[in-house]
């Protein structure tokens, strides 16, 4: 090759994590040379290299951050082709449903500013759900007093619609892809923990990629940002800055609103979803978790935790509980 002439070996190619993603490493390690992604954040910058920034002065700041004596520089884990393909089939979906959630709250912020507001109630006295048959036929009867806004209306209702059946469409190929026999036998597993289902199980999976490379639970959920975060000054001293919130945000987000069910829990099993085999061993762990779960949440509320905080603690420990069960799935694979 074209450096062979003027490079020492053994060498060590970097690039920072970002657009080029990890296509770039898988190829070089191909070759037989070693590739590592450094993780952006890590790479300490100056004001001045912010301010002043260009590829050669990157270039000299990710050199010397990786060369250092004591560098703090991390490299990211480079995922297999399919595990990356289902990690951005699974974030496609959240971000679809981030963006329906949105047209929504558009299309209700619009029919306020005219003094249309859903009141329909069940005869009970509650509230009507919203965006269900009778809220979408109440919609379309809306009238409003100019051609321009009543043409807004339909086009704003219409995103709405379109985003829904997009949404539909990318979780029904998620939910076939966790039928594939690469993700099957991890997501039927992850499932049994309450507060899974299998659209978090996927994506938790896809993201891991795999399970061994994490040393203890700990390491888990501080990739996950789901550790406290430090925020100390002079004598104030302690885990006082919320968790880190570092790490994939579509795995947090989906295993935190998985729970929030979380304080009606019970100690009962799950329901074994049709379809779905787990062994004698998986099952006796998740059985143990759910109800580890139940008992941490109710000890935390009861210490005077507010319940948002009480979830986010479980959620800490529920990540760590699905590597320890994709850990027993890998080794029940492994051994055929």
């Amino acid at each position: 090759m074209s450096w062979a002439g003027w490079a020492t070996k053994p060498l060590r190619f970097v690039y920072e994590s970002g657009p080029c993603g990890f296509q770039l490493a898988r190829d070089m390690r191909a070759m037989g040379i070693d590739c590592d992604v450094i993780a952006v954040t890590s790479i300490p910058r100056s004001t001045e290299a912010k301010r002043m920034k260009d590829d050669r002065g990157d270039a000299q700041s990710l050199l010397e951050a990786v060369t250092a004596p004591n560098s703090k520089c991390k490299a990211v884990y480079v995922p297999s082709e399919d595990s990356e393909a289902a990690r951005d089939l699974c974030r496609a979906c959240y971000d679809m449903v981030l963006a329906t959630k949105r047209l929504k709250m558009q299309f209700s912020a619009m029919l306020l500013r005219h003094g249309f507001v859903w009141n329909e109630r069940t005869p009970k006295g509650d509230l009507w759900l919203t965006w269900t048959r009778e809220y979408m036929k109440w919609a379309r009867s809306i009238g409003l007093p100019m051609e321009a806004e009543n043409q807004t209306l339909k086009f704003c209702l219409k995103g709405v619609l379109d985003g829904l059946d997009r949404c539909n469409e990318i979780k029904r190929e998620c939910l076939e892809l966790s039928e594939s026999e690469r993700f099957k036998p991890y997501v039927d597993a992850l499932t049994r923990l309450k507060g899974i289902d299998r659209m978090a199980a996927l994506t938790y999976v896809a993201t891991m990629d795999d399970f061994s490379r994490f040393r203890n639970g700990r390491s888990v959920s501080k990739y996950f940002g789901l550790t406290p975060s430090r925020h100390d000054s002079g004598e104030h001293v302690g885990r006082n800055g919320g968790i880190s919130k570092a790490g994939d945000t579509t795995v947090r987000k989906a295993v935190v609103e998985g729970l929030a069910s979380l304080p009606n829990y019970n100690k009962a099993q799950k329901h074994l979803a049709k379809g779905c085999e787990v062994s004698a061993a998986v099952e006796a762990e998740a059985c143990l978790c759910n109800s580890r779960n139940v008992d941490r949440y109710k000890s935390l509320v009861k210490r005077g935790k507010r319940p948002n905080v009480s979830k986010v603690a479980v959620a800490s420990e529920l990540v760590r509980q699905m590597w320890a069960i994709g850990n027993i799935v890998r080794g029940e694979l492994e051994l055929g």
